[in-house]
């Protein structure tokens, strides 16, 4: 058993001196590099940095804002029906006619927000593509911006008929 024991260690030591008598010319060079030294290489100025690419194309952008202009313009003019009609409604009980028209006017009225938030959505969903290219698109944030503020528009002027109405 010993005598196995003794012939395992020769051969384990064989293979590790056979390792060191390998061919010296693969080993790394201990001559001093560059950074070690504290001369640095040389250099060139960079070149001038390549314009980013928008992350939406201009075209899907201007659809994108007309949709939006186009449901904002629709809300607008169900807006002024339902102000006409608000009035009426106003201290109505709920079994009341005028009551229940003012109430399906604001149905339509909502709807026709939700058209423009939809706008909203995809656009975000632009802007979430865009942010993880790492590609900023100046012209995508304003888009989103604008459409943000007729959603605002919107909140307000919907807030300002149940105002009108009362619950």
């Amino acid at each position: 058993m010993r005598a196995l024991v003794n012939i395992s260690m020769l051969f384990g030591l064989i293979a590790v001196l056979s390792g060191c008598a390998a061919d010296k010319t693969r080993y790394p060079s201990l001559a001093l590099r560059p950074f070690e030294t504290g001369a640095l290489p040389v250099t060139t100025a960079p070149d001038a940095p390549t314009p980013i690419r928008p992350a939406t194309s201009p075209a899907t952008l201007a659809a994108l804002r007309d949709r939006a202009a186009t449901a904002h313009a629709g809300f607008l003019q169900r807006e002024a029906n339902i102000a006409k009609i608000a009035p009426a409604a106003a201290g109505q009980s709920v079994e009341s006619n005028a009551r229940a028209a003012a109430l399906v006017a604001m149905a339509d009225l909502t709807s026709q927000r939700g058209a423009t938030s939809a706008v909203l959505a995809e656009l975000d969903l632009l802007a979430a593509d865009a942010a993880t290219a790492l590609s900023p698109d100046p012209a995508l944030v304003a888009t989103q911006t604008d459409v943000a503020a007729l959603i605002v528009r919107q909140d307000a002027g919907i807030a300002q008929l149940w105002e009108i109405i009362g619950s």
